[in-house]
């Protein structure tokens, strides 16, 4: 009986957790999908339960606009090594055509989704094929050599009229070196195909080598990267456009053979024409900017000043609205903090009215954080405004401000031993040099200045911030002093723009001439000299007097003693040849 009871209720636990599994994974692919698809809904729900609707046209254009960052950052999601780029770049490619002829945000929507299935049987075809088939099949028809577009690349941005850096990273994926590789931009009038000014006869690039995986160097070292710099046409349209590449090379064996390079940058074009031929939405760009005072320096305030254009020649925009947005430093959630902070008030500023094609200033005081790095920072300019149909649009566009660190260098007192010397002899200088800043230091180098002394130079290096530099240097005396005495320590170091700061510090430092006497010493002379040539000597110098006294004195009694002896055995000699004589005087009476 209690058997079955277990049995059942093992059998119950089992069916929920089974139920359970099974309720939990269908939200979790609802909200992978709304994530991933890039989905605004036209109905939004706020915290008191209450529906909003929002734009339908603009909610169009978002979901367009987000669709290819969308593709791509799944691009690199199932295929990181960029082995399938070529294939999924096509896929891609026909997809953006798809979706910018959509006219619902559902649409778009459904064919990010079919365009992620076409995505995943590239990388991940449905087949039985063995290990070895699946080889034969992703390998290139030039398997030695297959050149294509480095990964982790962020898409360019070309505004309409304005310069842009296009850059082309190049890694060979193929086993052997590929050489003399020559890159080629595919050029046209139309700007669908190159929207960028044709300025020059020729805008091939040479790359002298690509190693192959052979070298066993990774992806990022085996990768080259050519750069053109681009005038942006000004008719050209908005959207994500995509540029060609025709690249001829050589192969190890010595033979010439021929590929294509894609990349994809986004177009942000000026009045009344988009990239499917429709009117285009206003644009409002920042054209540049300016700070006073012209350096930012870390813990100080300045004013930054944005330069803002409407690039729209059909419409005004009114009521916009700036929000400044600084970039975040620190590791974790719980030591971030903005760069730049509005010194009053917030980082939000209000624009009435910008006319067509015309230009407006918007200034707001930030504060930098004392313990900035010396580097540039990136300002977010998030934009929201309306045109003249009070149709809402947004905008977003960012600036970098570099930021200097002033460099903090304490020296401690320097220590001069001995602090007189004559000429010819020596002086020990010691001090040490504290980088008390936030930025590194170059070169730090020490210099002596002063006519009666040489040497004392010496080279530190580099210092990191909150590093020590030891000093320790000599001086020898020259000539006689004549002045105070006063010696000057130039202490220089470089930062990292390679400007050249120098402080200085003094020690005081005697020359007498040398001294010559014919005297004789003495013995307190002599001890003297001892003690200052051997520093600590005169108790071993007492130690050793002593001892020879000593010595001296066992020698005297033992001489004395031994004298003594003599005397008294000679005594008892005399002693006893008296006493011979007298018994034979006695004998010779007797007889």
């Amino acid at each position: 009986m209690r058997k079955r009871v277990m049995s059942g209720i093992l059998a119950v636990v089992c069916a929920a957790m089974i139920l359970g599994t099974g309720v939990s994974m269908a939200p979790m692919q609802e909200v992978y999908a709304a994530q991933g698809n890039g989905n605004n809904q036209s109905q939004n729900e706020d915290d008191d339960g209450n529906t909003t609707t929002t734009n339908p046209e603009r909610d169009l254009e978002n979901a367009k606009n987000s669709a290819m960052g969308t593709l791509q950052d799944y691009q690199r999601l199932i295929d990181p090594d960029g082995k399938k780029s070529a294939q999924l770049n096509d896929v891609i490619t026909k997809a953006m055509n798809q979706i910018n002829a959509m006219t619902t945000v559902a649409g778009v929507n459904d064919y990010i989704a079919k365009a992620k299935d076409q995505m995943d049987n590239i990388v991940n075809p449905p087949s039985d094929n063995t290990d070895e088939e699946e080889e034969e099949e992703t390998a290139p028809a030039n398997a030695d050599h297959f050149l294509m577009v480095g990964g982790n690349w962020v898409t360019p941005v070309a505004n309409a009229g304005q310069t842009v850096s296009i850059v082309l990273p190049v890694v060979n994926m193929g086993k052997t070196m590929v050489t003399d590789a020559v890159v080629t931009p595919v050029l046209s009038t139309d700007t669908a195909v190159w929207p960028f000014e044709i300025t020059s006869s020729s805008y091939s690039q040479t790359i002298s080598d690509l190693p192959g995986t052979d070298t066993g160097a990774s992806d990022m070292d085996r990768r080259r990267e050519l750069t053109w710099n681009l005038q942006t046409r000004t008719d050209v349209g908005t959207g994500y456009q995509k540029i060609s590449f025709d690249v001829r090379y050589r192969d190890s064996q010595g033979n010439s053979q021929s590929t294509t390079l894609d990349t994809y940058i986004q177009v942000n074009g000026t009045a009344g024409v988009g990239a499917d031929g429709q009117a285009s939405v206003p644009r409002v760009i920042v054209t540049g900017f300016d700070t006073n005072p012209a350096e930012v320096h870390a813990g100080e305030s300045f004013t930054l000043t944005l330069h803002l254009k409407n690039t729209s020649t059909a419409t005004s925009v009114n009521n916009m609205i700036c929000e400044i947005v600084a970039a975040v430093e620190g590791k974790d959630e719980e030591t971030t903090y903005a760069a730049f902070l509005p010194t009053a008030g917030s980082s939000t500023i209000f624009v009435d009215k910008i006319e067509k094609n015309g230009t407006k200033d918007i200034s707001l005081e930030l504060e930098a954080k004392a313990d900035l790095s010396q580097k540039p920072y990136a300002v977010d300019v998030n934009m929201s405004y309306e045109d003249e149909k009070v149709n809402s649009y947004t905008n977003k566009t960012s600036v970098s401000i570099p930021v200097k660190q002033e460099a903090r260098v304490e020296v401690s007192e320097p220590e001069v031993m001995p602090a007189s010397i004559e000429v010819g002899g020596e002086s020990n200088v010691m001090f040490n040099i504290y980088n008390m800043g936030k930025t590194k230091l170059y070169n730090v180098q020490v210099k002596t200045v002063s006519d009666f002394l040489s040497g004392g130079d010496a080279f530190i290096g580099n210092l990191d911030s909150g590093a020590t530099g030891a000093v320790d240097i000599y001086l020898m005396g020259q000539a006689a002093t004549t002045d105070d005495g006063m010696v000057t320590l130039q202490i220089s170091y470089e930062d990292e723009t390679g400007e050249t700061t120098t402080i200085e510090r003094e020690i005081s430092l005697f020359v007498s001439e040398t001294s010559y006497d014919d005297m004789i010493y003495d013995d307190s002379m002599m001890m003297d000299d001892m003690n200052q040539n051997q520093g600590g000597g005169t108790m071993r110098t007492i130690l050793i007097v002593v001892g020879i006294l000593l010595l001296i004195a066992v020698i005297a009694v033992v001489v004395i003693l031994r004298r003594r002896k003599k005397k008294e055995q000679k005594s008892l000699e005399d002693d006893i040849l008296d006493l011979d004589q007298e018994e034979e005087g006695e004998d010779d009476e007797i007889s």
